[in-house]
């Protein structure tokens, strides 16, 4: 891989939210990279409220095209290491797959009773399912414990880009 085709961001997406945002922050601090939380920036787009608040005062149309903006913008970012919660899957992780190194923590399978009550009412859980296959199928899927996925993630970075983001 040359050093023009390296990524500039790192992204760890997955169910358990607390586990994904530990591995990142580590990751970043490891690196010497900024730390965002994408569930957070979704939010700060939406003008400080959350998915949940803006599916109901706004509607489930207005909702997905704030995620995809927010999560399009994301990708855009650059030397940042993002965690992002299993939200990411509604609308795709497309843009944050085709532009960090991304990774999917599989201790725990995806459940999507697990999302709040009222976003799932309105979810279209075929697409939610194959956007996440489909992640599945283009991110590095990490089978361990948390310190173990981090210096997975270290490793992955060392062989694949020469430890460069």
């Amino acid at each position: 891989m040359q050093p023009e085709e390296y990524k500039s961001s790192i992204a760890v997406i997955g169910c358990n939210k607390a586990t994904n945002e530990f591995i990142a922050k580590a990751v970043a601090n490891k690196l010497g990279m900024r730390y965002m939380d994408l569930d957070a920036y979704l939010k700060y787009t939406m003008g400080g409220i959350s998915a949940s608040q803006a599916l109901v005062k706004c509607g489930p149309d207005f909702l997905l095209e704030s995620m995809r903006d927010a999560y399009s913008q994301a990708a855009d970012f650059e030397g940042v290491v993002m965690a992002s919660s299993a939200l990411i899957f509604c609308t795709g992780a497309d843009d944050i797959i085709k532009n960090c190194y991304t990774f999917i923590p599989q201790r725990e399978r995806v459940d999507i009773r697990r999302i709040d009550v009222k976003l799932r009412k309105y979810m279209d859980v075929d697409a939610f399912m194959t956007n996440y296959a489909v992640a599945c199928d283009m991110c590095v899927l990490l089978s361990g414990e948390v310190e173990e996925n981090i210096n997975a993630i270290l490793k992955f970075l060392e062989d694949t880009a020469n430890g460069g983001v």
